[in-house]
């Protein structure tokens, strides 16, 4: 591979640093993707874009149909990996507090059930929303929280409506 980077790689390296680095962000921070579609967008895509490069580099990948191989491929990976390591989504229940200042900040108390046992883990979280789909997710306590800058609200979110 020539020094310079060629036109039609560059970008694929932006996809795979943007993507990879979002994946990364949301496993090893406080920041959240919060639906598992879009979840599973960015890592088909860092984990497509890294296999095409490294295919590329030693000249395997050189075909559409090689391409559209490892697309299906990574795909059926991404899919399988998602059903078998999945724990389930946190969903909120209740909206405890609003922050005065910054209404998309909300304290919240969530739910996911637990996926071989019966009953659910519990947790009470400050969340700040990003993007409808993204959010940083801190653990707090409300014992020591300032009152003065929170609203109590109290709202069901995620209530059973018995008819």
């Amino acid at each position: 591979m020539p020094a310079q980077i060629k036109k039609s790689t560059l970008p694929l390296y932006i996809i795979f640093v943007i993507s990879a680095g979002i994946i990364l962000l949301n496993r090893y921070t406080p920041f959240h993707i919060n639906d598992y579609r879009v979840h599973f967008f960015f890592l088909f895509f860092a984990v497509s874009s890294l296999v095409i490069l490294i295919g590329q580099f030693f000249k395997k990948l050189q075909s559409i149909w090689s391409i559209i191989l490892v697309f299906t491929g990574i795909g059926i990976l991404c899919a399988l990996k998602a059903f078998f390591s999945w724990g389930g989504d946190w969903k909120t229940q209740t909206v405890l507090y609003r922050n005065i200042e910054n209404k998309s900040q909300t304290i919240n108390y969530q739910l996911r059930g637990d996926r071989f046992a019966f009953g659910y883990k519990k947790r009470v979280v400050s969340i700040c929303h990003l993007a409808p789909f993204m959010e940083w997710i801190t653990d707090i306590d409300t014992l020591y929280l300032d009152k003065s800058k929170w609203e109590k609200l109290n709202l069901q979110v995620n209530e059973m409506k018995l008819r």
